[in-house]
């Protein structure tokens, strides 16, 4: 791949901008290749399998993505005006296998931005609240730091922005400046990667929901022949793992279990209670029955269920 720096618009077609896409580690990918992707993101299995072309790539449409996209011109006019920034729309930018598809770039520092020289990169996020509280804290999350990192890295720019909706009604503006050791750390960490995928040494398979789908996608058929892993050193270690991994599951479920009804048996006939550290609650699902029953009759609805929910307070 070549190393040059390509700034590009971005493709209006769909199919095109996600062609361009498969030749790169996207700067949203990139905090996989350092394990502190979120949940929602593919494991490092599924990206190769991606990247190496064998295996289509998961199809990302929720609520948070398609909001996120109604939001960004609304999020991008507010950070602008409330900034003094003049902003620009985004473009593809790639360096070597590293890609980013950037939000907007500021084309010039507002009055804030006195310590910061030249245009910047600006990412837009639609947070919500609890999830604010939870894993931003004072920053955003280590991945989003990772995405700025990588864009930065791919446009060459020294310095960018995260301006997050939080809420839906609270404006945070985060500023950082290039790390140029972090930077050519990432790109070493892509270079890695795709050099695996020329040598073919795919990392080992994760437990991601995607490395599951593509495991379906590789195999879809099922033949009813033996498979021969008598020489295989790796399928004895799985086997015992998944059998320990099994066993712990059902000791966790037994003390969930036998902790759920505990606190049920505590909160008795009341709605909730707070406890040291805790606050306590229980909900109830009403039984529905199909019809009214006759005496000594079974019939098909729903019975009354109650669950426990447990926050802790900070």
């Amino acid at each position: 791949m070549t190393s040059a720096r390509r700034l590009l618009p971005i493709p209006a077609d769909a199919a095109a901008w996600h062609a361009l896409r498969a030749q790169h580690v996207g700067a949203s990918e990139v905090s996989i290749l350092f394990g502190v992707a979120p949940p929602y993101m593919p494991g490092p299995w599924a990206l190769w399998q991606v990247k190496a072309g064998r295996a289509p790539a998961p199809q990302v449409d929720n609520q948070r993505t398609r909001w996120g996209l109604l939001l960004e011109d609304a999020i991008a006019a507010a950070a602008a005006e409330r900034e003094g920034w003049c902003i620009e729309p985004g473009i593809y930018a790639s360096l070597g296998g590293l890609g980013a598809t950037l939000d907007r770039l500021i084309a010039s520092p507002g009055e804030r931005d006195q310590d910061f020289d030249g245009p910047g990169v600006l990412e837009l996020k639609n947070v919500d609240w609890i999830v604010h509280r939870r894993q931003w804290g004072d920053e955003p999350p280590a991945h989003i730091l990772l995405q700025l990192q990588a864009q930065l890295a791919a446009t060459g720019r020294s310095w960018g922005a995260v301006a997050a909706l939080v809420g839906g009604n609270d404006l945070q503006v985060y500023r950082y400046r290039a790390r140029p050791k972090l930077q050519a750390e990432i790109l070493r960490r892509v270079a890695d990667f795709w050099q695996s995928i020329r040598e073919n040494r795919p990392p080992p398979v994760d437990g991601s929901d995607d490395a599951a789908r593509i495991l379906r996608i590789l195999e879809p058929e099922i033949v009813d022949e033996p498979a021969d892993l008598s020489a295989s050193n790796e399928a004895p270690i799985l086997c015992a793992e998944y059998l320990r991994a099994a066993e712990d599951e059902r000791e966790a479920s037994s003390r969930k279990a036998a902790a759920r009804n505990g606190l049920l048996a505590l909160l008795g006939g009341h709605r909730w209670a707070v406890v040291s550290g805790y606050r306590l609650s229980q909900a109830v699902t009403p039984e529905i029955p199909d019809r009214v029953a006759e005496p000594g009759e079974i019939i098909r609805g729903r019975a009354e269920s109650r669950r426990v929910l447990v926050k802790e307070l900070t």
